[in-house]
């Protein structure tokens, strides 16, 4: 792993974390919400700039996960003092305010000075006595302050973050959609069929499960197709074209084998027709459910087939303008990290045109899938189909881009939208220390019409963050193991 490859990883999670931290400022900005401090990154600050106009801190700080964006009142113990009872708002270099630092570190200061100099500290000339009969000004809520805001806009703020980078995630998958063109945007229409070469010894080239696609430069879609093929061949020797998986699955070979001999009994005996095709699937079917899930695009049908196809599939289809449900339809199977996935065994038609609505409808339900991807992986989680071997971190995910570098640009824009949409996705579960969690929190807050004691909101969030920080630790230490 060079440093190229980490350079492009920390720029990869630098641009995230931003977007996501941006999504908040920008809503706490409308919001009117005193912003203190807008980082990216953790730790030491390497560069700082205040702004003269809104008192607001940019920082870079050293160490390149995470960020932030601090506001007043997050603590929710942020008060302004005013001698006339109506408050004074932060002057706008920030002067005369405390940042959240200055605050923790003042034990018994609850209040944002209003700018005004505090008074001395010695008691008043005798000479000058306070009314018995005025009481002391109340002092009013500082409305910069996020606790004061209005629970709606608590909620906005916090969900602005991952909704970044969900919408960050559509925008780039269109950014794909035009780049893959028209060969990337493919419908649920059968096409044809793969012809799987299942003999266990190689034959002229042929391995074992090698899809043969074409005969004599001609397209195969079926066994019958191939069949009718090699009986009117006379001589019996083609040049077939065959599709094979890279070891790692990651890369789809197309080989072209000359002068290889093929009879009718090797066929009966070494090729067998896809399993999709002998469980009832025909060609020129559309595709429009797999298990109850509906499906747009190839790449929604692909997801759900290998996500869902390690077993019997029920699958709704269109078939010369009738619906049909067939039932029990197999794939063949394969294991990737202990886990088994189904793997499509046949070809679709691409999209009539590559126009504007084909473009967006590609984008849409692509994105879409993608959350959808998130929200299975969570579940397979929980249900104990993925191990914790399927977790990644920060070095396993640099792993994961290195490898998508030197594979593609379209591969490596591809991961950045996934990790863009996971990040969001994440984010917005109700886990305490996450946007979901605090959400949920405000919610609990509208059903009981009031707020939970700080005290107890600040244990949940820390138990929260301690078992959060405690997991990334492991997930980080099984990364570093398998390098």
């Amino acid at each position: 792993m060079s440093i190229l490859y980490i350079l492009l990883a920390l720029l990869f999670f630098g641009l995230l974390i931003f977007i996501h931290e941006l999504g908040h400022f920008l809503v706490a900005r409308a919001c009117g919400v005193k912003i203190l401090e807008f980082a990216i990154g953790m730790g030491p600050k390497i560069v700082s700039v205040r702004s003269k106009k809104s008192g607001t801190a940019y920082s870079l700080r050293l160490i390149p996960i995470g960020g932030f964006v601090s506001m007043l009142g997050e603590n929710g113990m942020e008060l302004a003092q005013g001698d006339n009872g109506q408050g004074a708002a932060p002057p706008p270099d920030g002067q005369g305010s405390q940042t959240r630092e200055e605050q923790e570190g003042d034990g018994d200061s609850f209040f944002v000075n209003s700018g005004e100099p505090e008074p001395a500290s010695e008691p008043a000339p005798a000479s000058e006595p306070a009314p018995a009969s005025e009481p002391a000004p109340e002092p009013v809520r500082d409305p910069g302050a996020y606790c004061n805001q209005k629970l709606w806009k608590r909620i906005l703020i916090s969900f602005a973050g991952p909704l970044m980078n969900i919408v960050l995630g559509f925008v780039l998958m269109a950014v794909l959609v035009l780049c893959a063109g028209p060969s990337a945007v493919g419908t649920t229409q059968i096409a044809g069929f793969f012809v799987e070469y299942t003999a266990d010894e190689p034959h002229s080239g042929i391995q074992k499960g090698d899809s043969l696609v074409g005969l004599d430069g001609a397209e195969i879609l079926s066994m019958a197709q191939l069949r009718e093929r090699v009986a009117a061949g006379g001589d019996s020797l083609f040049d077939v074209t065959v599709r094979r998986l890279s070891e790692d699955r990651t890369e789809v070979l197309e080989l072209t084998l000359e002068d290889v001999p093929l009879t009718p009994e090797l066929l009966e005996s070494s090729f067998a027709s896809s399993l999709s095709e002998g469980s009832g699937l025909k060609i020129n079917d559309i595709v429009k459910k797999v298990n109850g899930t509906s499906v747009h695009t190839f790449n929604e049908l692909y997801y759900e087939m290998s996500n869902q196809g390690y077993r019997p599939l029920t699958l709704t289809v269109e078939r010369e303008g009738e619906t049909l449900v067939l039932e029990n339809v197999i794939l063949p199977n394969y294991v990737a990290s202990g886990v088994t996935f189904g793997d499509p065994d046949f070809q679709v038609y691409r999209e009539a045109s590559f126009n504007f609505p084909t473009i967006l409808k590609h984008t849409f339900w692509r994105s879409c899938s993608a959350v959808k991807m998130v929200l299975d992986s969570i579940v397979g989680l929980a249900s104990g189909r993925y191990g914790i071997e399927a977790v990644s971190g920060p070095v396993g995910i640099t792993e994961v881009i290195t490898d998508a570098a030197r594979s593609s640009g379209l591969d490596v824009l591809n991961l950045l939208i996934v990790i863009s949409i996971n990040l969001g996705v994440m984010n917005l579960l109700p886990l305490p220390a996450l946007d979901g969690g605090h959400i949920l929190l405000y919610l609990v807050e509208a059903v009981r019409r009031k707020p939970l004691k700080p005290e107890v909101e600040g244990i949940i969030n820390f138990v929260g963050l301690a078992l959060l920080l405690g997991l990334a630790v492991i997930i980080t230490i099984k990364d570093v193991i398998a390098l």
